[in-house]
């Protein structure tokens, strides 16, 4: 019931007598266990929905009967729980505005005409308001769908389902046991030259298979497709079918089918290409292959066929959870919560919704809202990596369509909007109040300012045992977990070649000096040649007794010997200069060597005020510690796998690396001091890592990562 039963313009419309369009039907359908009632408009192909209770006024619309009459017998058949004539003339205008009637003055001609010239102008107004995707209908393709109907019905049914799923099911889990491989250097590949002049062929091809899908199922179930085109997304041209009609269809599963379609045919044609990819050679047919598996699998997961972004998958869910218009209704209850509850607008009517849908409008909005905004930075990040110009594009354009146009419309409403007349006060108070709290907090009121990375328990570079020159692991004199001191042997290398060329070059140094004694006695001349002569061959004798004092292996520091391998299995075993036989762990860790990204280095550098520690597996512990050493060259080569994305830490490494250490980006390193809290922990332990950095505003914090992004992604 509005706030008043009578109205005082209704002298203006209650000698109406209206009907509805012809070409308007009306459908019967159950939400969520509730009766709706659904008019379906086949000239623009919109659906619109209405309660019980509109219908009872609507369902009076004979073209005979006036508004007044109409209004009168249900006031007299409900008593006070008949509509208000505010209701009424509500209803009438949304009709009317929705061009569903006529009255017993207006021609039909004249009106279809109009119809077509305000259609004509309103499409004309979106292309202007959306220039990043607008359409250009090209064709009424309902008769070719007709026709070809027959051909493809047997996909449409059972047998196609049970085809999609055993292909797509295959086609998954070999993506996945192949998915390093797929994204390897996955920018460098989608944008290549040879790609993108793929996409401009396969892309529509594969587009126009996807609106094919969704014509065809809703001709399978009795809908109209009265319109095909050319969309241009984002400049590209691409089909598109109006399949609206099948909103009308009373079965919600039949619904969703054509909802599901498109996701349906992207993903079978992914499925195959993923086979097709793994077969074949580089080359032509790989990289095509590899394109639609970007297309029809990537995106659709990511894109057309996820809920949170208005598109396929949308729909899909919309239809089986019975909630028509989901996006639109979350984010109305929103407003309506803000203005009932926070303004204070009691009086108007309770939000239309049941608890279910509420609870589902409470989740679905912001989550939506969020995902939205992912993957709009992230798609316009990826493409200005490679095309500047059309990413800023495509990043300005999401900003005024996702924020500025919204909090632009969101503020006009609360300024005109006539609901809130009677508090538009507290609602202006609220509004500006909370926007200038907002800049207030997050530029002046200063915040904790952390950077967060990881490391490892740092085994010091003395503590590695190598081989000091080439030979085979004659003795092991140390058995694994005992105690060395600095300097004691660990094991020795035999090489017969080395004692040999030893004894030689002590012989040669033994002839020189002889040849120098006589020498002296008879020539002065020749002396000085062999005393030379000798001062070569005695600086080959202390290399090669450095070399062979090189065969006894020796512990640098004290601490546990750990054989690399078992000693038994290193008996015998020849180890070139620099392999590895063992290692001596100090009793006690000294060094946490920590890997930071390029951006925090200025911060870590010169506003380090604390470091915060925890230990994998003992999160629950915070230890403070400092910096030891600061290391000033950036590299790319990780201190331990570890730190690598493939292990579960935050660097991505280069697929092609063996060893899992080298990283795609250059980084710097960091030693930190090794509380006591740590001495248990093993060498080579992830620790996370928190710096802190004091305080700052949050909008200063905003602007530097912001900032740092742009210099990184774009050099700007």
């Amino acid at each position: 019931m509005s706030e008043s039963y009578l109205s005082t313009i209704w002298y203006r419309v209650e000698n109406l007598a209206p009907r509805l369009q012809s070409q308007v039907t009306v459908h019967r359908h159950r939400y969520r266990g509730q009766p709706w009632y659904v008019l379906h408009d086949h000239a623009t192909g919109r659906v619109h929905r209405f309660t019980p209770g509109a219908y009872m006024i609507i369902g009076q619309f004979d073209g005979t009967r006036t508004i007044n009459d109409i209004w009168n017998n249900l006031a007299d058949t409900y008593d006070e729980d008949a509509p208000s004539q505010d209701d009424v003339i509500q209803l009438l205008s949304t009709l009317h505005q929705n061009d569903l009637m006529l009255y017993r003055s207006s021609p039909d001609v004249a009106d279809l005409l109009e119809r077509h010239n305000r259609m004509a102008r309103q499409v004309i107004k979106q292309n202007m308001m959306n220039p990043m995707s607008f359409r250009v209908p090209l064709w009424d393709p309902d008769a070719f769908l007709t026709k070809t109907l027959p051909a493809v019905r047997w996909l449409l049914g059972g047998w196609g389902i049970l085809l999609w799923l055993l292909v797509v099911t295959a086609g998954g889990i070999a993506a996945a046991m192949n998915w390093q491989q797929l994204t390897a250097d996955l920018s460098g590949q989608l944008f290549s030259t040879q790609n993108l002049l793929i996409t401009l062929v396969s892309y529509p091809l594969l587009k126009a298979l996807h609106e094919l899908a969704h014509g065809y199922l809703a001709k399978q179930h009795g809908g109209e497709i009265r319109e095909m085109g050319i969309m241009f997304l984002v400049f590209f041209p691409v089909p598109y079918v109006d399949a609206s009609s099948a909103a009308a269809f009373r079965n919600k599963w039949h619904r969703a089918a054509v909802s599901a379609g498109g996701i349906i045919v992207e993903t079978f044609a992914a499925a195959v290409a993923v086979f097709i990819w793994l077969d074949a050679e580089p080359g032509l047919t790989r990289a095509i292959a590899y394109n639609v598996i970007m297309i029809g699998g990537l995106s659709t997961i990511l894109v057309n066929g996820n809920p949170l972004l208005k598109f396929d998958g949308y729909y899909v869910l919309a239809d089986i959870i019975e909630i028509p218009n989901f996006s639109t209704r979350a984010n109305k209850f929103y407003g309506h919560v803000i203005q009932r509850k926070l303004f204070g607008a009691k009086q108007m009517k309770p939000f239309n919704a049941t608890t279910g849908e509420r609870i589902w409008f409470l989740i679905y909005a912001p989550a939506a809202f969020i995902y939205r905004m992912i993957i709009m930075v992230g798609i316009a990040l990826f493409v200005a990596g490679k095309f500047f110009f059309i990413g800023v594009l495509i990043a300005c354009w999401s900003l005024f369509s996702s924020l500025i146009k919204p909090s632009i419309k969101h503020l006009y409403h609360v300024v005109t909007s006539p609901q809130l007349r009677k508090v538009r006060k507290r609602a202006n108070i609220m509004t500006f109040g909370v926007i200038a709290f907002l800049i207030a907090v997050s530029a002046l009121i200063p915040l904790p300012l952390r950077t967060d990375s990881e490391g490892v328990v740092w085994l010091p570079d003395n503590a590695y045992v190598r081989a000091g020159a080439p030979g085979f692991v004659s003795e092991i004199n140390v058995a694994r977990g005992a105690q060395v001191s600095p300097g004691e042997t660990l094991g020795t290398l035999e090489d017969p070649s080395i004692r040999s060329r030893l004894e030689l070059v002590e012989w040669r140094v033994e002839e020189q000096r002889r040849r120098l004694m006589a020498a002296e006695a008879s020539s002065l001349v020749q002396a000085d040649e062999i005393r030379a002569s000798l001062a070569s061959v005695e600086g080959e004798l202390a290399r090669e007794q450095t070399r062979f004092a090189k065969m006894n292996i020796s512990a640098e520091i004290a601490g546990t010997f750990e054989p690399a391998q078992k000693p038994e299995n290193l008996k015998g075993r020849f180890l070139n200069q620099g392999d590895l036989l063992g290692y001596v762990l100090p009793n006690q860790p000294d060094t946490i060597r920590v890997a930071f990204r390029q951006q925090d280095e200025a911060l870590i550098k010169t506003r380090l005020k604390a470091v915060e520690v925890k230990l994998a597996g003992h999160l629950e512990t915070t230890i403070e510690t400092e910096g030891l050493r600061h290391i000033p060259s950036a590299t790319d080569q990780l201190p331990s796998p570890a730190l690598g994305q493939g292990a579960g830490g935050p660097f991505q490494v280069n697929p092609g690396d063996e060893n899992g250490a080298q990283s795609l980006e250059r980084f710097f390193m960091l030693d930190l001091y090794a509380p006591d809290d740590l001495a248990s922990a093993a060498f080579g332990t992830r620790v996370f890592v928190r710096f802190d950095h004091g305080y700052e505003p949050a909008a200063f914090q905003a602007f530097r990562r912001a900032r740092q992004l742009f210099l990184r992604r774009f050099g700007a």
